[in-house]
């Protein structure tokens, strides 16, 4: 009886162990795309800075340093209610695949911080027919990552433009933005799986992207959501230790 059930068991922890390498295997060792932030200057030929406005904030250059090798993003403060903002994205387009890094960010209110991917970042704010994947912070919870998938339809589609998207909060009283932590989000044709320090926190299966995609980090205030708590009670920095993406097995 004892051997049988030795068998069980290890026939159960051989099934754990395997599913688990399996997931974990999915993706290449080497990553594609990796920024550690070790340079005082961000690559011209890796990284775009946005100058825009909208809603409160302004896409400024001068709110992004890199000290240490780790990168700052600092909403800043303004005498109006524009309020400059550091953004960066990629230069480059991905596709299908896993997408992390490693962030922290600072505890005063009025701020949103960000980690994305979108189809067009010249474009977002502009026409709004792009794709975006989400990890949003909202400075004034702590506790809680919201989660996001867009697509936004190109044209029409079936007589009709079909923007769509799908969102989810998710909060842990032991979780804390202020803390670093490792934010992951593997992209599937069918689906996006969600990590927060190697667990999975949430699966969303609608609105999910159809186009390659730039990386985006970026830290901004927004006075059409109650919960931002706007205007900023002060500067609020988004720190980021590095950034990579690898592709999945067998996609070529």
């Amino acid at each position: 009886m004892i051997g049988l059930l030795l068998r069980i068991f290890i026939t159960v922890l051989f099934v754990f162990i395997s599913s688990g390498c399996s997931e974990s295997a999915e993706f290449e060792e080497k990553a594609s795309f990796r920024e550690d932030f070790s340079s005082e200057r961000l690559s011209v030929f890796r990284w775009g800075m946005p100058t825009f406005t909208m809603y409160n904030f302004r896409g400024d250059p001068d709110m992004v340093s890199n000290i240490s090798g780790i990168n700052y993003l600092r909403l800043g403060r303004s005498e109006s209610d524009i309020y400059p903002s550091g953004f960066i994205y990629t230069k480059e387009h991905f596709t299908y695949g896993s997408y992390s890094a490693r962030m922290k960010i600072s505890g005063a209110p009025g701020a949103v911080a960000s980690f994305f991917t979108c189809s067009e970042i010249t474009n977002v704010f502009s026409d709004g027919t792009h794709d975006e994947i989400d990890f949003e912070f909202i400075t004034a919870k702590p506790h809680a990552v919201l989660f996001t998938t867009w697509y936004m339809a190109t044209g029409m589609e079936g007589g009709e433009q079909t923007p769509t998207h799908n969102s989810f909060i998710w909060e842990d009283p032991s979780f804390d933005i202020r803390m670093w932590h490792d934010y992951r989000f593997d992209w599937y044709p069918d689906r996006v799986d969600f990590y927060i320090d190697g667990i999975k926190r949430w699966t969303s299966t609608k609105a999910i992207p159809r186009r390659d995609m730039q990386i985006a980090l970026h830290n901004y205030t927004i006075d059409t959501w109650e919960e931002v708590q706007f205007p900023p009670k002060g500067d609020v920095y988004q720190i980021t230790d590095w950034v990579e993406y690898k592709k999945f097995k067998n996609t070529e």
